[in-house]
C-alpha cells in the first residue's frame, strides 16, 4: 500500500544519522541538506504492508529473550514491512559514485524519512486499535538485540511483502530495496508497552558509536 510522504523531513534524526546529533549546520551544509532532501523526496516511492496474527503463527520461540520480554502479555503480533522503493536505493548508489557529501546527506535524509513514515503508520495502528480496546507495543526489528536477522524470512513471507511492497529477504537476511525496513509490534487487550533491547545482548555493542557517546540507539533525539 502507497504511504504518504512527510510533510517535512526531521533534520535533527538525520543529523543523528550522520554521527552530528545536536550540532547546528553551518548555511554551507544547510544547502547540502536541502538538495539531497529534494532529491530523495522527488526519489521515494513509500510502500508498506502489514498483517495482524496470533504470537503462535510465528516460529518466536527462537527469535531472542528480547523480543520475547517485549511481546510478554501480548496474544497477537501486528507485523510491517515497509520501503522507500527502488527509486532511492538508484539515488543512493549515483551519489555515491559522484558526490560523497551529497550521498551521505541522502542516506541520513532517507533514513529518517523511513522512520517517520513508519511512526505515522504506527500512529494509525495505536488509534485503530484503541477503538477496539486493544494495545500496542513500539516497533521491535530483527537483527535488534538478541532477535535474529533470520526473522525477516518469516516475517516477510507472513505478509507476502515482495508482492504486497516490492520488498525481498537477501540470502543474508538483510532487506531489498535498502531503504527498507520491518518491524514487530505487539497486541494485547491490555496496556502493554514492550521493552527495549539492552545494550548486553546487541550484536554491535562492542564496536558501538553510540555508547562511545554515552547514549543508546533508542535514545529519543532532542
Amino acid at each position: 500500500m502507497r504511504r504518504e510522504l512527510p510533510a517535512a523531513l526531521d533534520r535533527a534524526m538525520a543529523l543523528r544519522f550522520l554521527g552530528a546529533a545536536g550540532w547546528q549546520p553551518d548555511p554551507r551544509t544547510a544547502a547540502l541538506l536541502d538538495r539531497a532532501e529534494q532529491q530523495v523526496r522527488s526519489a521515494a516511492v513509500p510502500r508498506a504492508v502489514w498483517r495482524l496474527l496470533p504470537c503462535a503463527a510465528l516460529p518466536l520461540q527462537n527469535a531472542g529473550s528480547d523480543l520475547a520480554r517485549h511481546l510478554q502479555g501480548c496474544s497477537d503480533v501486528l507485523l510491517l514491512a515497509a520501503t522507500l522503493g527502488s527509486g532511492v536505493d538508484t539515488l543512493l548508489r549515483r551519489l555515491e559514485l559522484t558526490d560523497i557529501a551529497l550521498a551521505a546527506c541522502a542516506d541520513a535524509l532517507a533514513s529518517a524519512m523511513l522512520e517517520q513514515i513508519c511512526d505515522d503508520w504506527e500512529d494509525e495502528q495505536r488509534e485503530q486499535l484503541a477503538a477496539q480496546g486493544r494495545y500496542l507495543t513500539g516497533r521491535f526489528a530483527p537483527g535488534y538485540g538478541d532477535c535474529p536477522l533470520a526473522l525477516n524470512d518469516e516475517l516477510c513471507l507472513a505478509v507476502d511483502s515482495v508482492r504486497g511492497c516490492g520488498v525481498a529477504v537477501t540470502p543474508q537476511h538483510l532487506l531489498a530495496p535498502r531503504k527498507s525496513t520491518t518491524a514487530l509490534l505487539g497486541v494485547a487487550g491490555h496496556p502493554v508497552t514492550g521493552a527495549p533491547a539492552g545494550c548486553a545482548t546487541c550484536h554491535l555493542r562492542q564496536t558501538c558509536a553510540y555508547r562511545k557517546q554515552g547514549t543508546t540507539c533508542f535514545a529519543k533525539t532532542t
